[in-house]
């Protein structure tokens, strides 16, 4: 799969993810992550309304850069980041988040962690 490929696949995935996750804190997105009853806290709408917004800031801050071929390694890295935090917070919830989600959470955000740096490494600075 060619690097543009990959970088317009992980901009567009993150950005419907965001989306979805601002327009709608409560769909399926939200409660696979923590829960049916968390999800449906106003609190938990607060937070996946700023973590769909901070997905959707990275999404189009990484097309931008493509569509203006200025450095995309800084997106990269950012996303990279988010990623990790969203990772590393879902694990250390441990039980407290059913199963479903940790499991999603490491699919999804490790598998754009693993790609996000590969493709840093074939992207100009």
């Amino acid at each position: 799969m060619s690097t543009r490929t990959q970088l317009l696949g992980l901009a567009l995935g993150r950005l419907a993810i965001g989306a979805a996750l601002v327009a709608k804190p409560q769909s399926p997105i939200g409660s696979s992550w923590v829960g049916d009853a968390d999800a449906a806290k106003p609190t938990s709408h607060m937070l996946f309304r700023a973590v769909g917004a901070r997905d959707m800031a990275l999404a189009l801050g990484t097309l931008g850069a493509f569509r203006q071929g200025t450095p995309l390694k800084p997106w990269l890295l950012g996303a990279t980041l988010a990623d990790t935090a969203d990772l590393v917070s879902t694990l250390a919830a441990g039980r407290a988040v059913p199963r479903v989600g940790r499991v999603a959470v490491a699919a999804m955000a490790g598998g754009a962690i693993v790609q996000q740096l590969l493709l840093t490494r074939r992207v100009e600075a």
